[in-house]
């Protein structure tokens, strides 16, 4: 109860300032092909949610959409650190000619600040101090295999969320399984379970208010 009450919390108050506000803040992925999700809590102290799409194809070429935020409470719950990304990917980072088999190769590097967000933001929990940066250098490296325990067919998911600073929008329509998962997110190992679908004509937009 105490950690998810700080989780909010700090939520609230770290989205709330315009950190690194020369990058922009408003994006619309319009989704339609195969996705790869995973959220994980490591220890007590570490959690992380990740979501990769492939996008439409245009005139312009292909893409992907990354969606990644994690917390890292530090050992004695004084501080967390929240890295959130948000943005366009090139579309050879995620691989796959199915969902059987989907693959995730990412590098911060790659990230074009005017076709993505990133922040790392620090919150000592007794003065509320707020620090925030850029995020650290790093990769991703995940191995998605469906294992169809489970499926799931969205015909109609519509839902909006704010939190903060931030609006999220959804529109989905997708079929979806369980999948295993291996690899590493930013040095931490992947487990536990992960879904893995294809969208049909989805979208997903976010917006700095």
């Amino acid at each position: 109860m105490k950690r998810t009450f700080v989780s909010t919390l700090l939520t609230l108050t770290m989205l709330a300032p315009l950190a690194l506000s020369a990058q922009t803040t408003m994006f619309k992925f319009h989704q339609d092909g195969e996705f790869a999700s995973l959220s994980q809590s490591s220890d007590p102290n570490n959690s992380f949610s990740l979501n990769v799409s492939r996008n439409f194809s245009t005139a312009a070429g292909n893409s992907a959409s990354l969606s990644y935020t994690g917390f890292s409470f530090a050992a004695d719950f004084s501080s967390v650190t929240v890295t959130q990304i948000v943005g366009t990917i090139p579309s050879s980072d995620f691989t796959g000619q199915n969902t059987q088999n989907l693959a995730l190769s990412f590098d911060t590097s790659q990230l074009d600040p005017s076709t993505s967000f990133s922040q790392s933001c620090t919150v000592d929990l007794f003065t509320f101090t707020l620090t925030c940066g850029p995020i650290p250098p790093g990769t991703i490296q995940l191995s998605f295999r469906e294992n169809g325990a489970q499926r799931t067919r969205i015909l109609a998911l519509g839902e909006e969320i704010t939190v903060g600073n931030f609006t999220t929008r959804i529109h989905q329509r997708s079929d979806n399984s369980t999948a295993n998962v291996t690899g590493t997110i930013f040095g931490v190992t992947a487990s536990g379970a992960a879904t893995v679908g294809v969208n049909h004509s989805s979208t997903l937009e976010f917006v700095r208010n």
